[in-house]
């Protein structure tokens, strides 16, 4: 339930940054300097937001192997309080 409500969540602040492309016009930053740092702090949100975004997808594909829950490297299992912590996590 965890990995759905976070797969929404990464997918709605993508699509809520992108809606906003080209609103900092609107907001008055009217210099090249400002826009460039707006920019580039959106791209850097939706990298971030894309990446977990794969991350959630990854475990999700794992939960429907049977494989969730289970080290990448090792193979145990990793411990409750990691995962519910950070519900992707592979090590």
């Amino acid at each position: 339930d965890k990995l759905l409500a976070k797969q929404q969540e990464l997918s709605g602040r993508l699509k809520a940054t992108q809606a906003t492309e080209g609103y900092e016009t609107a907001e008055g930053l009217d210099t090249t300097a400002q826009l460039w740092e707006v920019s580039e702090v959106r791209d850097g949100l939706d990298d971030e937001a894309a990446q977990e975004l794969n991350q959630v997808n990854d475990a999700l594909a794992r939960l429907d192997r049977g494989e969730y829950g289970l080290c990448e490297s090792c193979g145990n299992p990793i411990g409750e309080a990691r995962l519910e912590a950070l519900p992707y996590a592979t090590v």
